[in-house]
């Protein structure tokens, strides 16, 4: 390690600045930990981390790696033209704006948006569709504009949506031995149409599942290794294998001396966590009201219906009455009638008591001898 800063001397740096001290002290004890370990050269860089990803990557200072990074996993040679906007278009019925990670646009004018992601439920697929969405309205708007009436729509290049997640959903766990996952829209039929929208899921997790105790292999691998390690004896290995590498790794050891940066980019990298945790908690309640609301509505479908069989318990019950009034007179008639028949029937009712106790005295005479029977087959 380049780095030769001790524990001491990066505390005592730190608590040289107020505004240092102050974020410090404003870290959990396992940021702290963390920020101290990289300080000093015993952990890594959190890579993942979006500030961190971003000070990597920037596509306006290194093209080079996210160019590469891209033709690695697109399976084809891209280069980073230039930096875009990562605020896109505004969702007018929430008032918001789609608010991308990376986004840049490549020499053949196909754009890319990169997203780096710690919480799997935040990013699923319908989200990437709308991201794509938003990536491939934004370029319909500036090509039209910028080509007027020459406009067509063949001007329109493809759009990437690149999603690193380090904590994988369990879409992606139905496919254990996989960690790339790459998608496009094509027809049933197998006709080929340019539907421009092509998806990359890459669960780093995954990655490391599999890659466990092996070699890292391909160029692609090796990139996987570095974005899904943090840990400082991985990155110089990889350092060996090209110059890109290389650059990025004596980027990461220089960082280490600039303890105000490195301050600054942790505590940045834990508010996002922290308000994206928090949005996490908000979709979840929104889920849960939801569920709670399906719930209500199918009670209120029950009691509709209970209501509806009221009603016509109510009809019957006035056509029986209607029918009851009417019988009324014939009941006098009969009354003397059913006083003999209630006389007979309840001998009747005596005759068959006494027949079910004789029933009941015979059952339990079978069932001792079950018993004796089973005691016998068991001896």
């Amino acid at each position: 390690m380049k780095n030769g800063l001790t524990k001491e001397e990066v505390l005592r740096r730190v608590s040289a600045n107020a505004g240092m001290e102050a974020a410090y002290q404003g870290m959990p004890g396992k940021w702290q930990e963390r920020f101290l370990n990289f300080c000093t050269g015993k952990g890594g860089l959190p890579i993942t981390y979006d500030p961190f990803f971003k000070k990597i990557f920037d596509p306006e200072i290194h093209p080079e790696r996210l160019s590469r990074l891209l033709s690695l996993v697109l399976g084809k040679e891209l280069k980073v033209h230039r930096a875009l906007p990562n605020e896109g278009t505004r969702i007018l019925d929430e008032g918001s704006l789609v608010i991308m990670d990376i986004v840049v646009e490549m020499g053949d004018g196909s754009i890319a948006d990169v997203e780096i992601q710690k919480i799997p439920y935040l990013f699923p697929g319908e989200r990437a569709a709308c991201y794509s969405a938003d990536l491939l309205m934004r370029q319909y708007l500036r090509v039209k504009g910028e080509r007027g009436k020459k406009f067509s729509y063949r001007d329109i290049k493809k759009v990437y949506t690149v999603v690193l997640l380090e904590k994988s959903s369990e879409d992606f766990r139905t496919v254990p031995e996989a960690w790339i996952h790459k998608s496009r829209q094509k027809s049933d039929t197998g006709i080929e149409l340019e539907l421009l929208q092509e998806y990359v899921f890459i669960a780093l997790d995954m990655f490391r599942k599999v890659s466990d105790n092996k070699r890292t292999g391909s160029e692609l691998e090796a990139w996987m290794q570095m974005l899904s390690s943090s840990k400082p004896a991985v990155h110089a290995q990889i350092a060996d294998k090209s110059l890109i590498f290389k650059g990025i790794y004596d980027e990461i050891e220089a960082f280490r001396q600039d303890i105000g940066g490195v301050l600054n980019m942790f505590s940045d990298a834990l508010r996002i966590l922290d308000r994206n945790t928090v949005q996490l908690m908000i979709d979840e309640m929104k889920e849960e009201l939801e569920g709670t609301k399906e719930e209500l509505e199918g009670t209120r479908e029950e009691l509709e219906g209970a209501k509806e069989e009221l009603e016509g318990t109510k009809e019957e019950l006035e056509e029986a009455k209607g029918k009851v009034e009417e019988l009324a007179g014939q009941i006098g008639e009969q009354a003397d009638q059913i006083k003999r028949q209630f006389s007979e029937m309840e001998e009747q009712a005596k005759a068959l008591e006494e027949k079910q106790d004789e029933l009941e005295k015979k059952d339990n005479r079978i069932k001792e001898l079950e018993k004796m029977l089973k005691a016998l087959e068991e001896n």
